[in-house]
């Protein structure tokens, strides 16, 4: 139990919005049989996946993932999901993680407190909520997973979106 929070990268398909792709990705089992035009809509997309010894299709990729970094899930919720921590799906457009990402640089070099630029946030299994040595690994490895991300990831053929749980 915890919070856990996550990145997803989902192909932009012409004609669909995020909702339409999440919806056809909850349904992908029965897709063929239920909406054969759907299907080969998607058809293209669909990735296949094996992980110990279980395998799945989907339309998501995880490109990242944080555990109790209870002070970057505050900032999703505040900047990206208008303050509703509902563990609903958000987009997240280049200039959020620019953005994000300037605020870890600016904590990891000293230049801005962290309760000022990324406080954290108690909440039920949210993690600790010290400004320890995890705080600032956590904030590290937000800025280098960020950092790959916008220098790797293309916003002209995926969406981006965060989704938490808790």
């Amino acid at each position: 139990m915890g919070l856990d929070m996550y990145l997803y990268s989902v192909p932009k398909i012409e004609g669909m919005d995020l909702e339409a792709i999440l919806n056809a990705n909850t349904r992908l089992a029965t897709l063929e049989k239920d909406d054969p035009d759907l299907y080969q809509k998607v058809k293209g997309y669909i990735r296949h996946f094996e992980q110990f010894g279980h395998r799945w299709d989907s339309l998501l990729t995880e490109v990242a993932y944080w555990r109790k970094a209870n002070q970057i899930h505050r900032w999703f919720v505040q900047n990206v999901q208008d303050g509703q921590d509902n563990c609903l799906p958000y987009e997240v457009k280049e200039p959020h993680l620019v953005v994000l990402r300037n605020a870890c640089e600016l904590i990891i070099t000293g230049k801005e407190e962290p309760r000022d630029m990324l406080p954290t946030q108690p909440g039920f299994f949210f993690g600790n909520t010290d400004y320890d040595d995890y705080y600032y690994l956590q904030i590290r490895e937000t800025f280098d997973m960020l950092d790959n991300l916008l220098q790797n990831f293309s916003f002209e053929q995926n969406t981006l979106f965060y989704q938490s749980s808790w």
